[in-house]
């Protein structure tokens, strides 16, 4: 499993790389996993979301609690017709009926496509900013050709930002 070495949290943030900080090793599930298969891998390894890659570790998508949940809620539609009548339609199917039909479905049904990536020499401010201002947790971290090589998550930048505060501590 993979984990953040202490020894491995920068003093000085400014101008760190993201690959200083990064999951080396994320959970990931391929392109041809089923949804029953990814629930399965996030109980087991207790993430909340990971990578889906091809065959040549490329990232194809990404798949979170937050989407199987998005899935299971009731789907409830409002349409606003020409004469501004507003219709409703309640989703009346049964949860254990949608969550039957969601565990056939296949990972890239419901994963997300256009994948907030980072490149693992992105200066660690530049990465935070982006899990910020795209209000994601977790991003995939790809080396120059495409390549899946970690992961870095709010959890990540959270001890990154420990380690130095403690070390500043100590230094005072």
């Amino acid at each position: 499993m993979s984990e953040i070495l202490s020894e491995r949290i920068p003093l000085e943030l400014e101008g760190t790389p993201v690959s200083s900080i990064m999951i080396e090793e994320p959970f990931t599930c391929t392109q041809d996993c089923t949804i029953s298969d990814v629930v399965r891998m996030l109980a087991e390894n207790e993430v909340s979301s990971m990578p889906v890659i091809d065959e040549r570790n490329q990232v194809v998508g990404f798949i979170s609690d937050g989407d199987v949940a998005s899935y299971l809620g009731s789907n409830n539609i409002s349409l606003l017709d020409s004469t501004l009548n507003i219709y409703r339609f309640e989703d009346d199917s049964a949860l254990t009926s949608r969550l039957v039909d969601l565990l056939n479905l296949d990972v890239m049904d419901i994963a997300t496509k256009r994948v907030i990536s980072v490149r693992e020499d992105t200066p660690l401010d530049k990465a935070v900013h982006t899990l910020s201002e795209k209000r994601i947790k977790k991003m995939p971290v790809i080396d120059g050709e495409g390549r899946l090589v970690g992961a870095l998550s709010r959890r990540n930048v959270m001890h990154a930002i420990a380690g130095a505060i403690g070390e500043l501590k100590a230094r005072s």
